[in-house]
């Protein structure tokens, strides 16, 4: 028996909201950075961003950047050293 496309939504959600607070724990050795997990359930939109200075220059980036569409998990942009693909298979 299967899954529903609402119980495999759930179940993605948790595992993306997992592995961004997993790697939202790591803070950069350098400058005053501040680690920003961005969870927006009703768009399926979830990011990890650092931002804060580093001297007198300003730092932002993206980290990591995953939304949900058409019942699949994209993966738009990933700056980890490991792939979170890798994690997800």
């Amino acid at each position: 028996m299967g899954e529903t496309p609402k119980t495999a939504l759930h179940r993605y959600r948790e595992l993306v909201k997992k592995i961004i607070n997993e790697y939202g724990q790591y803070k950069p050795r350098y400058g005053d950075i501040e680690v920003q997990k961005i969870f927006d359930v009703q768009g399926d939109h979830y990011q990890l961003m650092n931002v804060g200075w580093h001297g007198n220059r300003r730092l932002r980036g993206c980290v990591l950047q995953i939304d949900l569409k058409n019942d699949k998990i994209w993966i738009q942009h990933d700056g980890t050293e490991i792939g979170v693909a890798n994690e997800l298979v």
